[in-house]
């Protein structure tokens, strides 16, 4: 079956080559008990090594029925282990992680078979340690641990049993044991010994070969020749037949060795061992085909030893996880600051704030870089477009004027109130109205809830529209309208118990059916609306006038809140907005190009222009007068055409105007400028170009108009048509020279934001989207095009106002984030490659069963990722814990209301990789550099 032809062997020592093997030779038959004999450093155990494939050999050739080992590779060699051989180890090499029930099954389960139970008994019952299953091999002596690893070879039912040295560390008696199982055994399968011990030896072998200095000095095979006496004589006893019919002599010769005490055995046959030179071993079947068993290893016990693994030092694992999860927790938290994100920081506060609603104005950004960026008004239709980006349902908040700050409520038109009180309170109670809200019929359900903003009418009704409002002159002064509980609650406290129209007010209903006076303008009360409770931390407000530092921080963030919602909001009637508009009392929609210089030039003259541009789509058909023709509602402007106010007459048309009446000509602008009625303000311009000396079509001019960008040297310069004039727009703020009327395509050629309308504020609903606060988030942090800020919130100033600071501390917490990693990545990989390095007998004992790299690779990899999982988990709670009472430090010990630690999905993912890949990097390597060396080097102590 076995073949050794010409093996040498030699190991290279610090003082020179050794030759452990020189040219052995040997054939070995599929069955039978073989001794191989020697002094120490004979080469009996190389020779073991090389046969059991736990070694290789550097001459000759080793063969299995002709299939020779000479080209095998570490996997075949592990495939046949795997498959032909077990061994019996004197030092017995078992894994002390499991009990004797498992270090029996895994070899069986490497074959990928089953041990099931009656195999087990059967196997336990063969080496007599049958109610010791149970038990580690900590727990058993040397002989009951040398009988489990004898087992252990059995069960594979292998061709081969090899053993070294197997009584070396037992005593006689368990030795003999020993020895009696393996001669059973040899009886069906080849059972090779080395040993020191001749007497074992001549006692049990078929066949001694005997190793001096690497060289067979001696091959002899015993054989048994039966005699036919019943008693034979030996030195120290008498050896009897078993079952032997005695003769009156040799029933005294029994008598006489029992007087004198001498030792009798009884055996099955009396027979002799006759030894003689071992002659050539004719095999059965020298060559036939060889099939390998590769090695398997089921994830169940890949995974048990992993885990069992880590616990062989508790106190080192205790320790490594430990400060490996702070370094990865420290690395995590810098990691958050060091990839500080604007968006990131604002999402993060929006879905921390405890407002009912999210509040935002808009802007228009030019130039981030340079902060060119101005305030805008948005249409419907763009705030129909946000809701569609962001999922939430959007509300527009609009004014009166453009005061964004607020109007005040005239108290003293509801009869003359007097408000001279106490000021206890006044950080609680407002007196000034934010803007107007619309909501339609279909947003208001049966029980009086209002849209999707969570707010419902508590007393009266929603206001409505008359039928004949566009013809009402009188509907101004008694538009209703609906407040919130809190609006009620500031008019009750202004009111300080003072009656109306003798009777007194002091519950919020008794204000129904009343007028409140905003700007000038009187509305009637017919509804209160609760548009949520506000949280009890604000309560102290409405006791107090305290001005201490405490007060006004608690003052600001109920400012924060109250403003973030309609609390402060007028509820007014669909459709209010679009009459006010038609009345004429516009609400101003400015068209704002940013802090950019224009100019205008016309003829040789050149005037410098406003901040300020209109669209003609924003403004009423009745302001419009074409010096060529008539524009309405459903004109447009062409791209090289524009509109002036009156008041830029004189200039466009200078040289004519010095030369004209130049008092007239103001006057009958003036008319222009004053006058409602369209035939009116034509009439008065034709007065004005007739003063000038100027025909029909002498009127349109061409003008240069030139925009230069705020901190750069762009220039955007056009050659414009005046083609007419617009009026309706009064307000002293934004009537100067040079306030352009154009089409939105030419406004956005001028780099001017188009989409604007009546609404100064929007207003998010509480209920979310799918999208979360993301959208928004990043709409506040869009660097060109429109943006919004967060209204009321200090947020995004703050970061702007320190953005160069916070990303020149960004990077250094880059740069200590990156050497905390490499001293976490680094602890880490010297753990478990260390704990790798310190298992190598287990990886030795585990080959030499026969499995494979694969398997072997399996268990610590297991073993770190559990370590790493474990590592990960407690480094991201330290982490988000940290980031935790980073913020709170930040917000309330250095007054910095932004969150710059912010964790999230990229800490955790961070985290868990960097772990994952370093466990699986540490077990990698060392199991790489560990399957290079042969199985019979890794059993020996490192």
């Amino acid at each position: 079956m076995l073949q050794i032809k010409n093996v040498k062997k030699i190991y290279q020592t610090k003082s020179g080559n050794v030759t452990a093997l020189n040219g052995v030779s040997m054939t070995f038959a599929q069955t039978g008990m073989i001794f191989i004999t020697g002094k120490s450093g004979c080469g009996k155990t190389t020779l073991l090594n090389v046969i059991g494939g736990l070694d290789g050999f550097d001459e000759g050739e080793v063969s299995l029925y002709g299939k020779s080992f000479k080209h095998f590779n570490a996997q075949e060699y592990d495939s046949y282990r795997n498959t032909f051989i077990g061994f019996v180890f004197q030092e017995y090499n078992l894994l002390n992680e499991y009990t004797v029930e498992k270090n029996i099954a895994i070899a069986m389960e490497l074959q990928g078979e089953t041990l099931n139970q009656n195999q087990l008994d059967n196997l336990l019952s063969t080496v007599d340690i049958t109610d010791l299953k149970h038990r580690k091999p900590s727990e058993l002596s040397g002989g009951q641990r040398q009988r489990v690893a004898i087992a252990r070879a059995l069960v594979k039912n292998p061709k081969i049993i090899i053993a070294d040295e197997p009584t070396g560390a037992l005593d006689s008696n368990t030795g003999i044991q020993v020895f009696d199982i393996l001669k059973k055994l040899s009886k069906e399968k080849l059972v090779i010994v080395v040993s020191h011990d001749t007497e074992f030896a001549e006692k049990y072998a078929d066949r001694i070969i005997r190793l001096v200095d690497g060289n067979i000095v001696e091959d002899i095979t015993f054989n048994e020749n039966e005699i036919s006496e019943n008693i034979r004589e030996q030195d120290n006893g008498l050896i009897i037949k078993n079952g032997a019919d005695l003769t009156e002599k040799e029933k005294g010769l029994l008598a006489d060795a029992i007087k004198n005490k001498k030792k009798i055995e009884i055996i099955e046959k009396l027979s002799y061992r006759e030894k003689e030179p071992t002659k050539e071993v004719e095999l059965k079947n020298p060559t036939q085909p060889v099939k390998f068993k590769k090695s398997q290893m089921k994830f169940k016990s890949a995974f048990s030893l992993g885990l069992k693994s880590l616990g062989v030092k508790p106190l080192r694992l205790i320790f490594t996880v430990f400060l490996s999860a702070v370094a990865f927790a420290v690395f995590g938290m810098f990691d958050t600051i060091a990839n500080f994100n604007t968006a990131d920081v604002i999402n993060y506060q929006l879905k921390q704030s405890n407002t009912p609603s999210i509040m935002t104005s808009a802007k228009y950004v030019v130039n981030s870089e340079f902060g060119d960026e101005y305030t805008v008004r948005l249409s419907q239709d763009k705030i129909t477009e946000i809701e569609r980006q962001t999922g939430y349902a959007i509300k527009g908040i609009y004014y009166f004027d453009t005061n964004t700050n607020g109007s005040t409520y005239n108290e003293k038109t509801i009869q003359e109130i007097s408000v001279m009180h106490t000021y206890r309170g006044k950080n609680y109670y407002t007196n000034k109205v934010n803007g107007m809200i619309e909501f339609n019929k279909d947003e208001i359900s049966e029980d009086g809830k209002i849209g999707k903003f969570n707010y419902k009418i508590v007393a009266g009704k929603y206001p409505y529209m008359p039928e004949n409002f566009y013809a009402s002159s009188i509907y101004n002064a008694n538009c209703e309208i609906a407040i919130s509980t809190y609006l009620a609650d500031s008019i009750l406290y202004y009111l300080n118990g003072a009656l109306i129209n003798e009777q007194p007010v002091e519950t919020r209903e008794d204000l129904l059916d009343k007028l409140i006076t905003v700007n000038s303008m009187s509305f009637r009360i017919v509804g209160l609306i609760d548009c949520g409770s506000i949280p009890e931390k604000y309560n102290p407000l409405m006791d107090s006038a305290s001005n201490s530092s405490s007060y006004q921080t608690l003052s600001a963030d109920f400012n924060a809140y109250i403003n973030s919602g309609a609390q402060k909001c007028l509820f007014m009637p669909q459709g209010y907005r679009e009459w006010y508009k038609a009345k004429g009392n516009l609400l101003k929609t400015v068209f704002y190009s940013g802090d950019s210089s224009w100019s205008v030039k016309s003829g040789q003259n050149v005037h410098q222009a406003t901040d300020y541009v209109y669209s003609i789509n924003q403004c009423n058909y009745n302001n419009v007068i074409s010096f060529i023709g008539e524009y309405g509602k459903s004109s447009t402007l062409e791209d090289d055409e524009i509109l002036i106010h009156p008041n830029n007459l004189t200039e466009v048309f200078y040289a004519e105007w010095l030369k004209s009446d130049r008092a007239t000509v103001k006057t009958n602008i003036n008319l222009i400028i004053n006058s409602t009625d369209k035939d009116e303000r034509k009439q008065s311009l034709d007065k004005v170009f007739e003063l000038l000396g100027l025909s029909p079509s002498e009127r349109v001019r061409t003008v240069t108009v030139t925009k230069r960008e705020n901190n750069t040297d762009n220039l955007i310069t056009k050659q414009l048509k005046v083609v007419g004039i617009y009026c309706g727009i009064e307000n002293s703020t934004y009537v100067q020279n040079y306030n352009l009327m154009m089409n939105e395509n030419l406004m956005s050629q001028f780099n001017i934001f188009s989409g604007q309308g009546d609404f100064a504020r929007l207003m998010f609903s509480p209920n979310g989207s799918l999208f979360g606060t993301r959208r928004i988030a990043e709409y506040m942090c869009s660097t060109s095009g429109l943006a919004l800020n967060w209204y009321g919130n200090t947020v995004i100033n703050t970061i702007s106002h320190n953005e160069k600071t916070i990303r020149q501390s960004a990077d250094l917490f880059l740069y200590a984030s990156i050497v905390l990693a490499v001293f976490s990545v680094f602890m880490f990989f010297n753990y478990i490659s260390t704990s790798v390095i310190n298992k190598r007998s287990t990886i030795g004992i585990l080959r030499c069963l026969g499995a494979n790299g694969k398997n072997i690779l399996s268990i610590f990899t297991i073993e770190s990722i559990v370590m790493a999982l474990v590592n990960a988990i407690l480094a991201t709670a330290i982490t988000a814990i940290g980031c935790v009472l980073v913020n709170m430090y930040i917000m309330n010990v250095m007054y910095i209301s932004v969150a710059f630690a912010i964790f999230g999905v990229r800490q955790v993912l961070i985290i868990f990789g960097v772990s994952l890949l370093t466990a699986i990097i540490s077990s990698v390597f060392p199991i790489m550099r560990i399957s290079k060396e042969k199985p019979v080097e890794l059993i020996r102590k490192p």
